[in-house]
């Protein structure tokens, strides 16, 4: 059991590690659209919609274990 939760941690930690890079570099750019690795304004859309789909899901889902209320 041991390793594929090394393995998971691993992953995840190496998708953060990426992540938290590229906004490094990103951040370090003199500001315009062309140097920039990432378009964050899109990566902040994509998250709250994302974000917004999930806690439908869930609300939905308790809904259903829970009954109408």
């Amino acid at each position: 059991m041991v390793g594929p939760m090394r393995f998971l941690l691993g992953l995840i930690l190496g998708v953060v590690l990426t992540v938290v890079a590229v906004y490094m570099l990103d951040r370090g750019a003199d500001g315009t659209e062309e140097k920039r690795i990432v378009n964050w304004d899109v990566v902040n859309e994509k998250v709250n919609t994302l974000t917004a789909e999930g806690q439908k899901i869930w609300a939905d889902f308790t809904r259903e274990i829970t009954g109408p209320q």
